[in-house]
């Protein structure tokens, strides 16, 4: 089968597509980990300055100002994670016809996607979020009233809205691809997401993202949980009083949200990036034009 770049063109399997994503970290690392460690910078940076400012503000207790400190970055580095997914989304689609980017050529291709690529997140979101909120708002009023049979039915609503939830998740998971590679907006994002996952291929996006976010939690945690221990631990040793530990968990925090960034986000965008291609090799015969036009840089390249 002909392979001229980090996939084979043609349907692939599970293995060619976790495969595919840690090959092009590999031969992209500019583009990927390079661009992670400018994205995650240039947001947690800033983060980190927010942080500590917020100990400074007068009738702000330990307590509340560490859970800010430890909210603040995880807010910015789920800002960062979307547009990171968006640089990668293109390094992948360029990687699987065998040429190599770098991170000038990223940004310029994806910078004029990055607003509707924000915008399709937050949209996804909300729509994604819905059914859960709307069944935990019935559950909290249900145990209001205190009926038992209003409560055992409420509960059962949740459990639906839960499993609303996920699908609509699963069938929207693709919709940043289009954005960034079709160059469509939000909503014509959403819809090539839907139409891409429908049937039984929905299982096969389900089934391939649980075992990839499986994959990037427990890379995450080997990665995140040590080091915050260690940076907990030295201030701990170093430090006594509570708001020089307050600014050790802070900042071990922030470097934490950066390392796990830098390593595991390429993988899962990439993840997405090739289930995105998958799918349109499948449904709408991608893998030809792909290889027309592979064959076609391989000959452009060979005329130079």
């Amino acid at each position: 089968m002909y392979q001229p770049g980090v996939v084979p063109l043609r349907p692939l399997s599970l293995g060619d597509i976790f495969g595919g994503a840690v090959n092009t970290i590999r031969r992209n690392p500019e583009a990927t980990m390079g661009m992670a460690v400018v994205v995650l910078a240039a947001f947690l940076l800033p983060s980190l300055v927010l942080s500590y400012g917020v100990q400074l503000v007068p009738g702000i207790g330990g307590e509340l100002a560490g859970f800010i400190g430890v909210l603040i970055p995880s807010l910015v580095a789920a800002v960062a994670t979307v547009l990171l997914t968006g640089f990668v989304l293109y390094v992948v689609s360029e990687a699987a016809l065998g040429d190599k980017v770098g991170l000038g050529q990223t940004w310029t291709q994806v910078r004029a996607r990055l607003l509707p690529l924000i915008a399709g997140t937050l949209l996804t979101s909300v729509l994604v979020s819905a059914p859960l909120v709307a069944g935990a708002g019935a559950l909290i009023a249900a145990i209001a009233v205190g009926e038992t049979a209003v409560v055992v039915i409420a509960v059962l609503a949740f459990i639906v809205s839960f499993v609303a939830m996920l699908w609509l998740a699963v069938r929207l998971i693709l919709t940043p691809a289009p954005i960034v590679l079709e160059r469509v907006g939000p909503l014509r994002g959403i819809t090539r997401s839907w139409a891409l996952s429908r049937g039984r291929q929905f299982w096969r996006l389900l089934g391939i993202t649980v075992l990839a976010q499986l994959l990037a939690g427990i890379v995450g945690s080997v990665v995140s949980t040590p080091l915050q221990a260690l940076i907990s631990f030295g201030g701990a040793t170093i430090f006594t009083d509570e708001s020089s530990l307050l600014t050790v968990m802070v900042f071990g925090q922030h470097l934490a949200q950066f390392a796990v960034g830098v390593v595991v986000t390429p993988f899962t965008a990439g993840v997405t990036a090739l289930l995105y291609l998958d799918q349109r090799m499948r449904r709408e015969g991608l893998d030809i034009a792909m290889q027309q036009a592979a064959s076609t840089r391989t000959a452009r390249r060979h005329r130079r």
